[in-house]
């Protein structure tokens, strides 16, 4: 369903809803239970813990607004749930609330949370006045039947607005900050084992695999190297780590937040004179992908290879490796990359 032909008007968040407070729940006065306790994140759909605690916030089909913490995201809960008082629920005043009405609210809020700031904080009385863009019926008021077939007839709808916020959210972690572009960098040749340890991973054959969640990293040069789930413990676990093939497909490198096992035919690598970081070591994935072209079957990327690789890497006035620069050069792109998919998603949901 389209949105393009739609009237829009905007109406006022205190005029379509009506506002209830959460309740302050201490840690300290914290029962550990089963039922989701709400607090002003920005992630895991607001769910800080689960308690066994009830107030007066207690509720269920409700949209729950952060006010503070990280202000003006929304997400619906459609279970019973407390709320922190950082939090607003709000539910409808002229109609049923609705799985599908709530969740293009989400959105609807999304949109707005730009604005917001420390120097202009999302209060109440600011939550009450706020204006919403909202699709019109012809006698000028919200068509809440359109919002729901639109947010019905995306399927996906839960899962955009899960990717949308992991971007907002990776946008507010990062700073995005003026350097020097690569050409005008100085650059020098390192030997891979200068710049890292290494290590082997574990020979796992398939009839050993026992079935789990954990990520099986094989020397592949797709999906993150990820060729299976498992619930194996080796030697080879590992997080937080660059996993570079040395056989199948030689020289691709994939970087491991998440705990994973390793096959043997990818080594795991941690840099060796600062801690290892997503930046810094999404930065070294395009480095080793630039070395892939001269490695062959007649010409394997074995481990006495792997150790004498050279690696041009950019450097500092001092002439060793410019982390800084890497960390930020990496930062700077993705955070060019999220905002370009931002308003691609933007548009796309209109």
């Amino acid at each position: 369903m389209q949105t393009d032909n739609k009237e829009w008007k905007s109406f006022s968040i205190g005029d379509l809803f009506s506002i209830g407070s959460g309740a302050r729940l201490e840690t300290r006065n914290k029962i550990q239970g089963t039922r989701p306790f709400i607090g002003a994140t920005d992630n895991a759909n607001g769910v800080t813990s689960f308690v066994a605690n009830d107030n007066s916030s207690k509720d269920k089909n409700v949209l729950g607004v952060n006010y503070d913490g990280a202000p003006g995201i929304a997400f619906y809960h459609p279970y019973e749930c407390i709320f922190t008082d950082s939090v607003k629920r709000l539910h409808l005043k002229s109609r049923k609330d609705s799985k599908w009405t709530s969740l293009f609210f989400v959105t609807i809020f999304f949109r707005q949370r730009s604005k917001y700031g420390y120097g202009y904080k999302f209060n109440a009385r600011r939550m009450y006045r706020q204006l919403l863009m909202l699709p019109a019926s012809k006698d000028g008021s919200p068509d809440f039947e359109y919002m729901e077939q639109h947010a019905s007839s995306l399927g996906g709808w839960g899962l955009l607005m899960q990717y949308i916020k992991f971007i907002a959210g990776r946008i507010s972690l990062l700073e995005e900050k003026k350097i020097p572009s690569l050409d005008s960098k100085k650059w020098k040749a390192f030997p891979l084992e200068e710049v890292f340890t290494v290590s082997a991973g574990k020979r796992l054959e398939t009839r050993n695999k026992k079935p789990g969640n954990r990520p099986f990293i094989g020397a592949a040069d797709n999906s993150n190297g990820i060729t299976g789930f498992v619930g194996n413990n080796n030697s080879s676990v590992d997080r937080n780590v660059l996993g570079v093939n040395y056989n199948g497909a030689p020289c691709i490198a994939f970087y491991h937040p998440y705990e994973c096992l390793f096959t043997d035919d990818v080594k795991r690598l941690h840099l060796r004179n600062r801690s290892d970081n997503e930046f810094a070591l999404l930065f070294f994935v395009s480095v080793f992908a630039k070395q892939r072209s001269k490695y062959s079957y007649g010409y394997k990327f074995n481990e006495s290879r792997m150790l004498r690789q050279k690696l041009l890497l950019p450097v500092n006035d001092s002439g060793k490796p410019d982390f800084d620069y890497m960390e930020q050069y990496v930062k700077n792109l993705m955070l060019r990359k999220y905002r370009q998919y931002l308003s691609f998603l933007d548009r796309k949901s209109r």
